[in-house]
Order: C-alpha cells, then structure tokens, then sequence
C-alpha cells in the first residue's frame, strides 16, 4: 500500500513540475527585452557613490514600489528643493549606487512589462528610466571624481502666447 501511495504521487509531483515549467515559461515569454544599454547602465551604476534624481513625489514613490516594502530605498527620502524648482514640486532623491542599481532593476521590470511588473506604472517608468538612461551612460568608470550625477524630470509647457497669425497681422 505505501508504495502505491509514493507511486500514485510521483505523476501529481510530474505534473505539478510540468505545471510550474510552463507558467514560468509563459512569464518569461511575455516580458519585452530590457531597454538597449541596460546591462552596461547596471555596471556603471553599481560604481557610483551617489546619484541625485529630482522628480515630482508622486512620481518618485510610484516608481520606487513602496506598496512592495521595498527596503533597498531606505534613507533615500525625498528634499523638498527650494526656488523655482520646489514652486513646481519638485523634490530631490539621492540613492547609493547600489540602490541605483536596484531601482533602475525595478523600472526595467515595468518598462518591459517583465513578471513583476506594474502595468499601472508603466508610462512613469518609462519616463523616468528616459531621464535617468543618458545621465548613467555619461558616468565614465575609473574615471576621476566629478560632481554627483543628477537626473531631472521637470517637463514643462512652453506658456501660451499671440497665434502666428495675429502675430504677424500685428492683432494683439
């Protein structure tokens, strides 16, 4: 009887393996390559001592996933900046690079619709992996020290002003 019992759970254990294969399998296959450049941006970003990213807030904790626990950020709260940028919202971030590392790993998820990604997210990582894409490729490794890196993302609307054509009619 007992083995009967073992044989009769060696094909459920088969099966549940086949099972777990092909939803990984099936994970795997729905994820987009990561964005080009994205293995080298991890290597220079690993050497940094510190990046600076100012953001709106809400953008910075919708990308960071505080709603996962994610301890990686600890210490890396958002400054409130002062002038014109903190007028607009803007607050500044600074993270090690290893936390760079993790954060631009958690953007790639989203931006590459990977398994742990956040559809809901997906147009503010990809912005934000947009800002800080040129300012990491631009950190030369073994270089000398220079200033802190700095990413920003304040995109702004030219203001309003006459129309072309009452401009050149001279109607103001």
């Amino acid at each position: 009887m007992t083995a009967h019992h073992s044989t009769s759970r060696s094909p459920r254990r088969a099966a549940g393996t086949a099972l777990l294969a092909a939803a990984l399998t099936f994970l795997a296959g729905c994820a987009n390559d990561p964005p080009a450049g994205h293995a080298e941006r991890i290597e220079k970003a690993a050497g940094v001592a510190a990046f600076k990213i100012a953001c709106t807030r809400d953008l910075w904790e919708r990308t960071s996933h505080p709603e996962y626990g994610e301890d990686s950020f600890d210490g890396a709260e958002p400054h409130e900046l002062g002038g014109g940028p903190g007028e607009r919202g803007l607050v500044e971030v600074t993270l090690t690079g290893t936390q760079l590392v993790d954060y631009l790993e958690a953007l790639e998820q989203d931006v590459s619709d990977g398994p742990f990604a956040n559809s809901d997210d997906q147009p503010m990582a990809r912005r934000m992996y947009a800002a800080l894409a040129p300012v990491v490729d631009r950190i030369e490794r073994d270089g000398p020290p220079a200033e802190i890196p700095r990413a920003v993302v304040d995109d702004a609307a030219v203001p309003a002003g006459p129309s072309p054509s009452h401009a050149a009619s001279g109607n103001r």
